[in-house]
């Protein structure tokens, strides 16, 4: 199925001949490649995260060394701290905290693999998988919903438009994830707004990815706690 919507993003960016969606496609492109060779090849994770990393964003930065594609990837830029930056932050980890707690507390939820194996673990170790995890995982969400999506999307539609259209991309994608279902994407979705504020609102990308660490941390420390 994934590889079906990645064909038909390839073979519509070409025929439309629009240069954001062929960025778009060449990063997503790259993506799905990744994850589907790690996952089909049995690499370890490891591996899968740091190709999953490296590869779409040298893909999109070589693509974008072509003259009719044009500059691929602005949102690289820092961005700058604004006044309300850190109260938008602090606001965002708390209430998703808060929210996750209150869901998991309510359903009960039968945790993950990887959430059973961090449980069999010492607690301090635990907690530190969970920080490296939360570190590196953001790193293509970013890239690839507050980076690429909202940044071609925008082109197309303008940043209101985007900023709403990344942030439903990136609840259906949690569909599965911690906490799951529709009010897990639900929550995802409203965090993934919040996110691409702060990345419209800061002009850069490292906020949202400091945020969305921070967030991650919390609320998979809460996790391992909660469902111990």
């Amino acid at each position: 199925m994934v590889g079906v919507a990645v064909a038909v993003l390839v073979v519509g960016a070409v025929l439309l001949r629009s240069p954001a969606a062929i960025r778009a496609a060449v990063f997503i492109g790259l993506l799905a490649g990744c994850f589907a060779a790690g996952i089909l090849g049995g690499w370890p994770p490891a591996v899968t995260t740091i190709m999953v990393c490296l590869l779409p964003l040298a893909g999109l930065l070589l693509a974008g060394r072509h003259a009719a594609l044009g500059p691929a990837a602005p949102w690289l830029a820092r961005g700058s701290l604004t006044p309300e930056a850190p109260w938008l932050a602090l606001g965002t980890v708390v209430l998703s905290a808060t929210a996750l707690t209150v869901w998991a507390l309510t359903v009960r939820p039968e945790p993950a693999e990887y959430l059973r194996e961090l449980r069999s673990l010492p607690l301090w170790l635990a907690i530190l998988g969970i920080v490296a995890f939360s570190a590196i995982n953001p790193v293509w969400e970013e890239m690839l919903f507050r980076g690429v999506l909202l940044t071609e999307l925008a082109s197309v539609w303008g940043p209101r438009v985007a900023v709403v259209l990344q942030a439903g991309l990136f609840g259906v994608a949690h569909y599965a994830g911690f906490p799951s279902g529709v009010i897990g994407m639900l929550m995802a979705g409203i965090w993934g707004f919040a996110l691409g504020v702060m990345r419209l609102r800061s002009g850069g990308i490292l906020i949202p990815y400091l945020v969305h660490v921070t967030a991650n941390a919390t609320i998979g420390t809460l996790a391992v706690l909660i469902l111990r």
